[in-house]
């Protein structure tokens, strides 16, 4: 019997689930510091969601899990958390606006493996519906930095804007009818090539000198910094999409100064394309340079077009972006294991196990108490000798013990022994307590002024 996980899934033991739950527990508090809040939405959907024309495209479908259920019902893993999330907006329409989400969950999809790239993993998303301004592209943007720096991780970000991708294709002879495929293969510049991205688009319908003019193109104005590349733009797109994206995007800049954001996190890139064919306005991708991984670690965008064509209603403006969470945690494992500082890393949760010496009653009185005071707590359970439990407490990163015999048990105290320093103290359980609230406390702040 082959006891791995399946193919491009996996078992995650203590450790590494601590520093995931940490990981997402300071973006889940970032999330909710900007007026987010939380749902949740089935792993399974309809088929005709994930494959509507509204959703994410043929590309995405080619690596989703389709079932079907006994009673033949046509069925799919979610790939992505945009789509059933407006799916519930579609079917919810007295929400109020704006509205805006966080979830973090797993998706599924059938594609290559490689390191952050897996076919069970978590997506951590944001969305903001119901504001059509640049200013809810601002906030996805701060909250990125905010997110990024809770987690100690170095990013930067790349924006661009699909209208202003389009006016930039019109200028090169591209139709309009071969602007979304040949998006689509400029999303895969970076990966195979400006080679084989002009076979792509000559396959594509794209007249040879056409697409050699569009490389050469974004060539010249992905080496333009943000200053140059807006004032090129302004040459170049004079009217139609081409223009009202560069006005999006100058709101959104402006916007961004707002929050106190400098160009050292984010660049504007002419090329920046993303693989979904709902993005319908500004699209984000983000990277950790001379990072483990190459790939980028967050992406999204403005898609006004999904919620209103699921009901058949008005428009809802929509936008927002997914943090590439298991991307984020194989950085965060890396730094672990170069030895460099990270706050989530622990062996264990317990914070204090508990070593009776022929006095059960009173300890388990005692590890009770502890709980009820907020202290994680473990308790000998196998009677066990103290240079046993001592050393089950080192092999498991256990940071104290608390050692009770007979005369700990009649003046009603602990043994605390810090198994690290080898210190022992003998305090009540009410000061032991307060120790590891204080200790805590003095953790918090020190992660929080790091951070600030």
């Amino acid at each position: 019997m082959d006891l791995s996980p399946v193919r491009g899934s996996r078992d995650f033991l203590v450790e590494e689930k601590l520093l995931r739950d940490w990981a997402a527990q300071r973006l889940k508090s970032v999330f909710e510091r900007f007026g987010f809040n939380p749902i949740e939405t089935p792993a399974i959907e309809n088929w005709e969601v994930l494959s509507s024309k509204y959703a994410g495209g043929a590309e995405i479908l080619k690596e989703t899990y389709k079932l079907t259920d006994q009673g033949k019902r046509e069925l799919g893993l979610r790939y992505d958390q945009t789509v059933p999330t407006c799916r519930v907006l579609a079917a919810n329409p007295r929400l109020a606006m704006p509205f805006k989400r966080y979830s973090i969950a797993p998706v599924w999809r059938d594609g290559p493996i490689k390191l952050g790239r897996y076919r069970e993993f978590y997506q951590c998303d944001i969305d903001i519906f119901g504001v059509q301004s640049q200013a809810a592209e601002a906030e996805i943007v701060a909250i990125l930095k905010a997110g990024f720096d809770a987690l100690g991780i170095e990013c930067k970000l790349k924006i661009n804007n699909r209208k202003v991708l389009d006016g930039l294709l019109e200028s090169c002879g591209v139709t309009a009818e071969q602007a979304t495929p040949v998006i689509l293969s400029l999303d895969k510049l970076e990966k195979i090539g400006a080679k084989e991205v002009q076979k792509e688009m000559e396959e594509k319908g794209v007249s040879a000198s056409s697409a050699k003019k569009v490389l050469e193109l974004f060539d010249e104005l992905d080496k333009l910094g943000n200053d140059k590349l807006m004032a090129k733009l302004e040459k170049t797109l004079k009217a139609g999409k081409g223009a009202e994206g560069l006005s999006e995007l100058k709101e959104l800049t402006n916007y961004i100064k707002l929050y106190g954001i400098g160009d050292d996190f984010y660049e504007i890139k002419a090329s920046l394309a993303r693989g979904l064919s709902y993005y319908s306005s500004t699209v984000f991708e983000g990277y950790v340079p001379g990072g483990i991984i190459t790939s980028s670690i967050c992406g999204g965008g403005r898609y006004d077009e999904m919620v209103g064509k699921f009901s058949g209603k008005e428009k809802v403006p929509a936008t927002g972006v997914a943090f590439g969470f298991e991307s984020i945690c194989e950085i965060l494992k890396d730094k672990v294991a170069k030895g460099e500082k990270v706050d989530g890393a622990r062996k264990t949760a317990v914070e204090v196990f508990v070593i009776p010496i022929k006095v059960q009653p009173f300890a388990f009185e005692v590890a009770q108490e502890l709980r009820a005071l907020g202290v994680n707590v473990a308790i000998d359970l196998l009677g066990r000798a103290i240079s046993k439990n001592l050393d089950y407490c080192s092999k498991q990163g256990i940071p104290f013990a608390a050692i009770i015999g007979d005369k700990e048990a009649k003046n009603r105290k602990i043994n605390l022994r810090n198994l690290v320093s080898g210190e022992e103290k003998l305090v009540s359980v009410k000061d032991a307590a307060n120790n590891f609230r204080n200790r805590n406390q003095s953790q918090r702040k020190k992660n929080e002024e790091a951070h600030n």
